[in-house]
């Protein structure tokens, strides 16, 4: 059964047959009604809700009569047109930002599964959990190390008033009369501080052997810590938030043949380097079978040609990424209003190599049915500026189309 739930950030719809979740406000619970018996409660993850959310999408065979975002007339959205944006971005899997609204359920030793991979969880945590997993680390030693320290001159009798009186008597750490002095001393000797006042003696062999297990153990922390840092500030995943699609994809007529096409931009001076573009449809289709699969991934040819052809992009300023709709293309025999009759979404995916860094990053987006324009096609936004002698892309037209001739 479709369901739909609105949630902070973006959002997207997916239906199940015979299964649906409500009470998503509730913290730890997800309920889940099956047709042949009653609801159960489903356990989910607190932390899964600073992720990406899970939602139902319906991409069924009803007639939707949904207006369109922009009206044949102009660029300007009426009332009607943001109440089925927020319809929209509750039904999308990919929202317009590139997030997958997707969470995974039921996932068996998830924990174990996780901590197996222990680098890549820590560099996929939040910031602030990774910010508490750093400062912990170095609490958690400096306090475990000062307690074996304490415990080391407890032991030794460096705590007893006759010992601390006897000028002759020689303990296994020098200035050390409490807790808190073998607290500090685990500090200095964990960062290599050496204030001067506090140091092991020749006294105590096993303090000595201590003294070196703290420096490998320090070493070893900062070295991890800072490779978790480093590399949670060297992913490209922000890059994306300078690749710019066009909010609409246009259906346009190009040498005789029908064309989608969309607009994408890279709005950095640096580059994007082996930059190639993908796109598929998802929709529901049943078999000859008779079998249902509700979230088929169809792919679709797109290129940077006028043909449609070769998926490799040349990003110096925003270029056309066209879809030949042939008798291979899915959206062969479609008329424009069975297009905004469907229930489907295109998912364009691009991808390319951080120029600066080397890394690869990759750039979402997607189309629903009602962001579809037919009989439209992009406008121009590069010119030539003579006295500047360059060449001028204005880039706030990335998203302007004009009414073309299409039938």
């Amino acid at each position: 059964m479709p369901a739909t739930r609105e949630m902070n950030g973006s959002t997207c719809s997916v239906e199940i047959e015979d299964e649906s979740i409500s009470d998503w406000g509730s913290p730890h619970f997800t309920n889940m009604e099956h047709e042949e018996g009653p609801s159960e409660q489903v356990k989910r993850d607190p932390d899964e809700d600073h992720g990406a959310h899970f939602n139902f999408a319906y991409f069924g065979d009803g007639d939707s009569k949904e207006a369109t975002l922009q009206t044949r007339s102009g660029s300007i959205p009426n009332t009607k047109s943001l109440k089925d944006l927020g319809r929209q971005e509750r039904r999308r899997i990919i929202s317009k930002s590139g997030d997958c609204n997707t969470q995974l359920y039921r996932v068996s030793d998830k924990n174990r599964r996780l901590m197996q991979d222990v680098f890549t969880t820590m560099v996929d945590m939040q910031w602030r959990y990774v910010f508490l997993a750093f400062i912990a680390s170095f609490i958690v030693s400096w306090f475990g190390f000062g307690v074996i320290w304490w415990f080391m001159s407890y032991v030794h009798g460096d705590y007893l008033l006759e010992n601390i009186n006897n000028s002759t008597f020689v303990p296994c750490i020098l200035a050390n009369k409490n807790f808190a002095s073998a607290f500090l001393f685990s500090q200095e000797t964990q960062h290599t501080i050496g204030y001067g006042s506090r140091q092991t003696t020749e006294e105590c062999p096993e303090a000595i052997i201590l003294q070196c297990i703290q420096s490998i153990v320090g070493v070893l922390i900062q070295a991890c810590m800072a490779g978790v840092v480093f590399a949670k500030l060297a992913r490209p995943k922000c890059r994306t938030n300078t690749v710019v699609f066009s909010k609409n994809a246009v259906i346009t007529m190009r040498n005789g043949g029908l064309f989608l096409v969309f607009r994408v931009g890279n709005m950095r001076r640096s580059h994007l380097l082996e930059a190639h573009v993908r796109a598929q449809l998802v929709q529901k289709v049943t078999t000859d079978e008779g079998e249902i699969i509700h979230f088929h991934q169809e792919e679709l040819k797109v290129g940077t040609q006028l043909s449609g052809e070769d998926d490799r992009a040349l990003l110096l300023w925003p270029i056309f990424i066209a879809h030949p709709i042939d008798e291979e293309s899915p959206l062969w025999r479609m008329s424009p209003q069975d297009i905004q009759n469907s229930n489907f979404e295109i998912i364009v995916v691009l991808e390319g190599i951080v120029e600066p860094t080397g890394n690869t990053t990759q750039a979402r987006t997607s189309y629903l049915p009602q962001e579809i324009l037919w009989g439209y096609r992009f406008d121009n936004l590069v010119s030539y500026a003579r006295k500047q002698g360059v060449y001028a892309i204005d880039c706030s037209s990335i998203d302007q189309t004009v009414p073309d001739n299409t039938p």
